[in-house]
């Protein structure tokens, strides 16, 4: 009758803590498109009648934003934090991933954050050209140098 003292196999656990960081590195970036893409689905809906064409027009707002946003986003974190990337090759490294492993997914989660205004800028442009229909070029470039104006130097006159 002496002491019956459970313990855990201490290999199982480092396996089960190395299969963690992998499930987290592996399933980050797709969460967060599938956060991006549900929460543009959920406060701007499809237009009924086309929603294969708006579908395809999102997903392809979001490719160019993720390039046109993502790139100087990435340029000015290793620039200014570049600590956010030796903490994913870290997590890369105790999942017992290559060290790039884990710079590709910190590059990933940005560019997949960056996606998420490509819908509503490419929406807002379309919107302005919209409204500008009737008029001809040298109307709608006095309309943006106007716009220019009034955001760089506070008052209607851009002068």
């Amino acid at each position: 009758m002496g002491l019956n003292i459970n313990m855990s196999e201490p290999v199982s656990g480092t396996a089960g803590g190395i299969a963690g960081y992998k499930l987290v590195l592996a399933c980050l970036p797709v969460a967060v498109s599938l956060i991006a893409f549900w929460l543009g689905l959920r406060f701007v809906p499809v237009r009924k009648g086309r929603e294969r064409e708006d579908i395809i027009d999102r997903v392809m707002a979001c490719v160019v934003s993720s390039f046109v946003v993502g790139i100087p986003a990435l340029v000015l974190l290793m620039q200014y934090w570049p600590g956010a990337f030796t903490a994913g090759e870290q997590l890369a490294i105790r999942a017992t991933l290559q060290p790039l492993t884990g710079f590709f997914a910190v590059t990933g989660c940005v560019l997949l954050l960056s996606s998420i205004p490509g819908p509503w800028l490419v929406a807002a442009v379309f919107l302005w050209l919209e409204r500008r229909k009737d008029k001809d070029i040298g109307q709608i470039i006095g309309d943006v140098r106007g716009a220019a104006g009034k955001v760089i130097g506070g008052s209607d006159d851009p002068a």
